[in-house]
């Protein structure tokens, strides 16, 4: 396999990299190869049971392939995995599933992966496996008392997963929001939330809230915008304003403030409460699983991606399918056109460069 040296391999069969991978096509970068570590779209089959996106099926297409029309406004994890694996069989480019990527190194052509296949060699390489690969877990969690049932929103499917008797979902995003509505039904709720959060509609003057945000400038506002900074420093807002309503009735509890520490079956906050829990949903979001890039100057000393809107300072390094990455919707599966875009005109310009 390392015979042949390939233009671009591009590490990630998600909708960052598949998107990118259609890009590069269009922009004539033939010698293109995907490899991900499991089935194409099998990041959503891993999801909860009942997942469903928040953004519209115009704002879940893919570069060239609009997302089909269905029962319900917004797709769920089963239809997007399906459209991923149209998209896949659609593209003119090899896509290798089951081919974990071990280590990436720099090489003398390029780059070189190791893989269980054995080695890949490219001249570029494309980094979209994504930010939502490795849970991030409080310290806390270490903490409590083995008789505490914990899962984290990766791992969640049903909520038969959790014990009978009072759960603790810590977060304070959508996540957070569809599985504490979800686990009501049957538990009761808790949400501790790091901050009072902002509720948006899911529609407004009966059309998505994501048609007014996209008109109104704000998806496509670019990540060093005032618009992103005070979105980051708010934090995302909820799509719908059914937790709120469970909230407001009392059907859920409710706390803002940051978990600090447990002990036996307690969770302690920051304002010196204490919740006694048989189960803990942690909906604290993930981290970019990055320690097989063993390319230097690829990664801060936090293990994170060094980039300026996707460009590594390496050469011939490329992130795709970050959140910020350029602009506002970076972060969802419409930004993904404009951003892979980008990165194919910058892959095939540093190749040409490198030809003169």
């Amino acid at each position: 396999m390392a015979d042949r040296v390939h233009d671009v391999l591009v590490v990630g069969a998600g909708q960052a990299g598949l998107g990118t991978a259609w890009w590069l096509a269009r922009k004539g970068v033939r010698d293109v190869v995907v490899v991900d570590a499991a089935e194409v779209g099998g990041s959503w089959l891993r999801r909860w049971e009942s997942l469903q996106l928040f953004t519209p099926r115009r704002f879940s297409s893919l570069p060239g392939m609009a997302f089909p029309a269905g029962p319900t406004p917004t797709p769920d994890r089963v239809e997007m995995a399906d459209h991923l694996h149209r998209y896949a069989r659609r593209l003119d480019v090899p896509v290798r599933p089951w081919t974990p990527v071990t280590r990436l190194t720099p090489d003398p052509v390029g780059f070189r992966a190791e893989t269980r296949e054995g080695p890949v060699l490219a001249r570029q390489v494309v980094l979209a496996t994504g930010p939502f690969t490795r849970p991030r877990v409080p310290a806390a969690a270490q903490e409590l008392d083995p008789a505490v049932a914990q899962l984290h929103s990766a791992d969640y499917c049903r909520p038969a997963d959790l014990p009978a008797g009072p759960v603790l979902v810590v977060g304070g995003g959508n996540s957070a929001a569809q599985l504490a509505v979800e686990l009501s039904a049957t538990h009761e709720v808790t949400v501790v939330s790091p901050r009072e959060p902002r509720f948006l509609p899911e529609r407004v003057l009966g059309v998505s809230v994501y048609w007014w945000l996209l008109l109104s400038g704000v998806l496509n506002a670019g990540s060093d915008s005032w618009v992103a900074r005070g979105i980051r420093r708010r934090g995302d807002a909820i799509i719908g304003r059914e937790l709120r309503r469970l909230r407001d009735d009392g059907v859920i509890g409710w706390r803002t403030g940051r978990v600090v520490g447990a002990e036996g079956d307690r969770v302690h906050l920051e304002d010196g409460r204490t919740e006694q829990v048989s189960a803990v949903l942690w909906c604290t979001g993930f981290l970019p699983e990055t320690g097989w890039i063993d390319v230097p100057g690829a990664l801060g000393a936090d293990g994170l991606p060094v980039h300026r809107c996707g460009a590594s300072p390496v050469a011939g390094l490329h992130w795709m399918g970050l959140p910020w990455q350029t602009r506002v919707n970076s972060s969802i599966i419409d930004g993904v056109d404009r951003d892979a875009r980008r990165t194919a005109r910058r892959i095939r310009r540093q190749a040409r460069s490198e030809t003169v």
